[in-house]
C-alpha cells in the first residue's frame, strides 16, 4: 500500500487515501495479500466503528492497491475481497423557509459569500473554497470553477452563469477583497467552512452542511422544471444519468406520462 500511495502522490485524492490507510494499517499491514478473503474483510468491518460507506471506501482502496501491485509484479497473487453493501445516499435538502432561517444566522462575511456561492452555483465545497477572482468574469457573468493545472477527476469542475443576486454579492466582495481568493478571512483563503456552518446551524436550529447547499440548489432547480441534461451541465456531471438518479423525482411531471398511459388503458374496464 505504501508503494501504491507513493505512485499516486500527485493525484488530488492522495491525502484522503493516505488517511484511509492510516486507519487501516494496523489490521492489514502484516497480512499476506494472497490470504485475504471474505471472512477477513467481514472481521475488519466489525473492528471499524464507521459507516458502511467509509468501510467500503477503505476496502476499495485496498483492492485498488492490490491490483496495482499485481500489475507492477510486486505480488504474485491477491485474494478476493468482500465489500459492505453500497449505502443508499439520502442527503436532506432545505426548504426555502429553512434556508432563510439558516442564512439569517450566518454572521461572518466570508461565510455569507460562501453560502451565496453554494446555493446559486451548486458547486462542490472544495471548488468554492479554491475559487480565485481571476476566474470570475464580471463582464460575461461567468464563473470558471476549474483552476489552472487542475487534474481532471470524476468530480468535474464546470463553468456556471452568475445570476443577479449572486452578482451583487460578488461585486461587494470583490470591492472589499484583500487577497485573490473569493472566500477569504483576514487576508487569507479559508481552508474549511464547517465551523461557520455549525455555529449558524446551532443558532437557527436548522442543521446545514456545506454540501447540502449543492443538493438543495439542484432540488430547487428540478422542482422548477429545469431539464436533467441542463442540470447535469450545471453540476459538472459527465452525463445526465447521475442527475436523473438523484433529481428526476423532484421534477413537476416525474413519470406523469407513464401514469397517464396506464390510466388510458385501464379506463373503461374499471
Amino acid at each position: 500500500m505504501t508503494a501504491y500511495l507513493e505512485s499516486i502522490a500527485e493525484k488530488p485524492s492522495h491525502q484522503r487515501r493516505k488517511d484511509a490507510w492510516k486507519a487501516m494499517k494496523s489490521y492489514w499491514e502484516q497480512v499476506d495479500p494472497a490470504l485475504i478473503d471474505e471472512p477477513m474483510c467481514r472481521k475488519y468491518r466489525l473492528t471499524r466503528r464507521v459507516s458502511d460507506a467509509t468501510a467500503r471506501y477503505e476496502l476499495t482502496q485496498l483492492s485498488t492497491a492490490l491490483n496495482w501491485a499485481l500489475n507492477e509484479k510486486k505480488i504474485e497473487r491477491r485474494g478476493r475481497l468482500w465489500f459492505p453493501p453500497v449505502p443508499d445516499r439520502k442527503i436532506r435538502h432545505l426548504s426555502p423557509a429553512e434556508f432563510g432561517r439558516f442564512f439569517a444566522e450566518v454572521r461572518a462575511h466570508h461565510a455569507r459569500v460562501y453560502v451565496m456561492l453554494g446555493i446559486y452555483t451548486v458547486a462542490r465545497p472544495s471548488a468554492i473554497l479554491q475559487l480565485s477572482w481571476d476566474r470570475v468574469d464580471f463582464m460575461r457573468r461567468l464563473i470558471d470553477f476549474t483552476p489552472p493545472g487542475h487534474i481532471r477527476t470524476a468530480k468535474r469542475r464546470t463553468v456556471v452563469s452568475i445570476g443577479d443576486e449572486l452578482l451583487k454579492v460578488l461585486q461587494e466582495a470583490h470591492g472589499a477583497r484583500t487577497c485573490n481568493h473569493v472566500v477569504e478571512h483576514g487576508g487569507k483563503p479559508v481552508a474549511c467552512i464547517k465551523k461557520a456552518f455549525q455555529a449558524a446551524s446551532q443558532r437557527s436550529t436548522v442543521h446545514v452542511t456545506p454540501y447540502m447547499l449543492r443538493h438543495t440548489g439542484a432540488v430547487w432547480a428540478a422542482e422548477s422544471g429545469i431539464s436533467m441534461p441542463e442540470l447535469a451541465q450545471m453540476m459538472g456531471h459527465d452525463d445526465d444519468q447521475t442527475t436523473q438518479k438523484h433529481y428526476a423525482r423532484f421534477t413537476p411531471d416525474y413519470l406523469r406520462g407513464v401514469v397517464r398511459a396506464i390510466e388510458g388503458k385501464a379506463r373503461g374496464s374499471i
